[in-house]
C-alpha cells in the first residue's frame, strides 16, 4: 500500500476545525516560512497563530530577495508581510537571510537552503509547519524533501509515524498564480538538492525516459526548455481539473497544445488529471501511471521517471510525495527505476497585477507524525 493511501487534508472551513482541535494539545510549534510578496502569506499561519493562544510560537522566515528579483509592487508587499511577521511572532521571529554564491547564482539557492536550516532539530519540536505560500518552489520543494528525509523511515512498519509531526500549509488560488509575472527564466535545470534527476549516468543511458510535466499557465518556454535538455521517450502531461474554473485546463491546452500534441507527439490518450485542491489525488495518480510503465518495460532492466512541477502550490506537492516515495522504495527482480524531478526556476518575479488583497482557500495537509501511527 502506498504511504498517504490514507492521508491527512483540511481544506477551507475544515483548516481552522482541524488546527482548533489539533491546538487542544500542549504543542512546541516551528513555523517556517518565507519573507515574499505573496499576499496570501499572512492568511493561513494567521488563522494557526490566532488559536495558539498567548506564547507565541517561533518562526524562521526565510529571506530569499538576494537570489531573486522583483519589481516595486513586490517589494511593496514583501514589507507588508514582513510587518505582519514581525506582529504575529514578536520576539519569537527569526529572519534568515538566503544568500546566493557569486560564482553558482541560483544554482547554489536549494544547497544553501539546507546549510540554513542546519541547526534545526525537528525533534525539539512537537509539530513543524512549512507555509510555502510565499516560498519560491526551488526553495519549498528543497525544505520539504530534507524535512521528510529526517522524519520518515522507509523500512519500518509506519514509515510515516514520527515523532514530530509534519505539516504543509498554503493558500490555494489558481488565478492569484496565474496574475504573478514570471521573468528572466533560468538557462539550466536548477538543481534541487536530494530530487534533482541524472540525466548522465551511463549506466541508466539504455532506460526509456518518462517525463510527467505538471502544467499551469505561463509556462510554455519552460516546457520547451526542459523538453529539449531531458529528450524523453514518452510523455504524459498532468493537467488540473478545477471546480471553480471548469475551462482550465481546455485553456492551458490552448496555450501548449501545439508543442504537446505536435512537438512532443503527446497521445491524448496519456494526458493525466488531477483535481487541484487535492495533492494526494495526484500523488496516487503518478503512483499508478509509473507502475503501469514498470509492468510494461519489465524486460528492458529499468526506467527515468522525471517529473516537472509547472503548476500550482498543491500540484507541486503532489508530485514532490510521489517522487520521494518512488526514490526510496526497493524494486524486486532486478528491475531498476530512477526518479527525479527537472524544473527550470524563474529569477525575476513580478507582483505589478497585485492588489495586497487578494486571497486563497487555506489548505493543511498533514504529512508525518502520530496520525499515521495507528
Amino acid at each position: 500500500m502506498n504511504w498517504w493511501h490514507h492521508y491527512n487534508r483540511f481544506s477551507g472551513e475544515a483548516f481552522p476545525e482541524f488546527w482548533t482541535g489539533h491546538l487542544a494539545s500542549q504543542r512546541k510549534i516551528l513555523f517556517v516560512v518565507g519573507l515574499g510578496f505573496d499576499p496570501r502569506a499572512l492568511q493561513p499561519l494567521g488563522t494557526i497563530v490566532g488559536l495558539f493562544g498567548s506564547e507565541p510560537a517561533s518562526c524562521i522566515a526565510i529571506n530569499f530577495s538576494s537570489g531573486f528579483t522583483g519589481d516595486a509592487q513586490s517589494e511593496l508587499l514583501r514589507n507588508k508581510n514582513k510587518a505582519g511577521l514581525e506582529k504575529l511572532f514578536a520576539e519569537k521571529l527569526d529572519i534568515r537571510e538566503l544568500e546566493p554564491n557569486d560564482s553558482d547564482g541560483i544554482r547554489s539557492i536549494s544547497r544553501n537552503t539546507i546549510t540554513l536550516l542546519g541547526d534545526v532539530n525537528l525533534s525539539d519540536y512537537s509539530d513543524i509547519v512549512v507555509d510555502i505560500s510565499s516560498l519560491p518552489r526551488i526553495i519549498y520543494l528543497t525544505l520539504l524533501n530534507n524535512f521528510l528525509g529526517r522524519l520518515i523511515q522507509p523500512s519500518a512498519e509506519r514509515p510515516l509515524a514520527s515523532e514530530t509531526n509534519l505539516h504543509v500549509i498554503f493558500a490555494e488560488s489558481a488565478s492569484l498564480d496565474a496574475k504573478i509575472g514570471k521573468k528572466e527564466l533560468e538557462p539550466e535545470l536548477a538543481t534541487i538538492q536530494g530530487l534533482s534527476v541524472r540525466l548522465d549516468e551511463e549506466t541508466a543511458d539504455a532506460w526509456p525516459k518518462i517525463w510527467f510535466p505538471v502544467l499551469g499557465e505561463g509556462n510554455r518556454e519552460a516546457l520547451d526548455r526542459i523538453h529539449t535538455q531531458i529528450d524523453p521517450d514518452d510523455v504524459c502531461p498532468i493537467l488540473p481539473l478545477q471546480t471553480r474554473d471548469a475551462r482550465r485546463a481546455d485553456n492551458i491546452v490552448g496555450e501548449v497544445g501545439e508543442l504537446l500534441f505536435d512537438r512532443f507527439k503527446v497521445d491524448p490518450r496519456d494526458l493525466i488529471y488531477a483535481t487541484e485542491d487535492n495533492p494526494f489525488q495526484l500523488y496516487r495518480n503518478l503512483l499508478a501511471a509509473m507502475q503501469r510503465y514498470e509492468d510494461s518495460l519489465a524486460e528492458l532492466g529499468g526506467v527515468r521517471f522525471i517529473l516537472s512541477p509547472l503548476s500550482s502550490k498543491g500540484l507541486s506537492i503532489g508530485a514532490l510525495l510521489a517522487c520521494y516515495e518512488n526514490k526510496t522504495r526497493i524494486t524486486a527482480g532486478g528491475f531498476n527505476v530512477r526518479t527525479g524531478f527537472a524544473y527550470i526556476e524563474t529569477s525575476r518575479y513580478e507582483a505589478a497585477s497585485l492588489t495586497g488583497s487578494e486571497g486563497g482557500t487555506p489548505v493543511s495537509l498533514w504529512l508525518t507524525g502520530s496520525c499515521y501511527a495507528l
